[in-house]
């Protein structure tokens, strides 16, 4: 137990009040560059879980970045003609809203993530993004684990499938979570995101990766 909150799965306040601990939603994005004011996001991924590990939904899609330099495609993998019919940051920003609203949002290494989602928020002339999250690096380190994703799901004996696959990658996260959280691993705060006043409309388009083939 860590401040307010027992982790087995209610919330503890002061004077005893008790309430449901919210729904975790992890998310990971893959892009074209290292630094969101110049790269771009080309896929993103929202897994939502319990705090048991208990899937409530996932999302993923490609996004057209609107750039022909994909960068390393060598690690994402993600090739230019995936992305000739996939959605525009715009395009699915009012999803991304629905599948984040009422979640504590988690990534790992949650400012670079958080980053290039404020910087597309931008671009798509949708005002400031009040997003925030639970970084699950300083939760890894904090129990003298290792801090990169891979490493980390493998020392905690979670599932990482296709590394720098988004899907795969949020996948992996919400299992590094529940067992960190299991580990006596304590979020500093656990926020929820509230949607913008004036939210973004859901599209519903997504394009996903071409199954490899057999």
């Amino acid at each position: 137990m860590g401040g307010a909150y027992g982790w087995g799965g209610r919330c503890v306040l002061p004077g005893g009040y008790r309430r449901p601990v919210v729904t975790f939603a992890c998310f990971d994005v893959e892009t074209t560059r290292l630094d969101s004011a110049e790269g771009r996001v080309i896929e993103i991924a929202v897994v939502r879980i319990e705090r048991d590990g208990t899937p409530a939904g996932e999302w993923t899609t490609l996004v057209d970045g609107g750039t022909d330099d994909l960068g390393r495609t060598d690690i994402h993998g993600i090739r230019q003609a995936w992305l000739e019919d996939a959605p525009c940051f715009a395009d699915i920003a009012g999803d991304l809203t629905d599948e984040l609203s009422g979640c504590v949002p988690v990534a790992h290494n949650a400012g670079f993530d958080l980053g290039f989602l404020r910087a597309e928020w931008q671009r798509a002339d949708l005002g400031a993004l009040d997003l925030e999250a639970v970084d699950t690096v300083p939760l890894a380190r904090s129990l003298g684990l290792p801090g990169r994703l891979g490493r980390l799901a493998e020392a905690l004996g979670t599932p990482l499938v296709d590394a720098h696959q988004a899907l795969d990658d949020a996948r992996a996260l919400a299992g590094v979570l529940v067992a960190l959280l299991d580990r006596g691993a304590v979020p500093p705060s656990l926020p929820v995101f509230g949607p913008p006043l004036f939210r973004p409309s859901p599209s519903g388009r997504v394009r996903h990766r071409p199954l490899p083939s057999s």
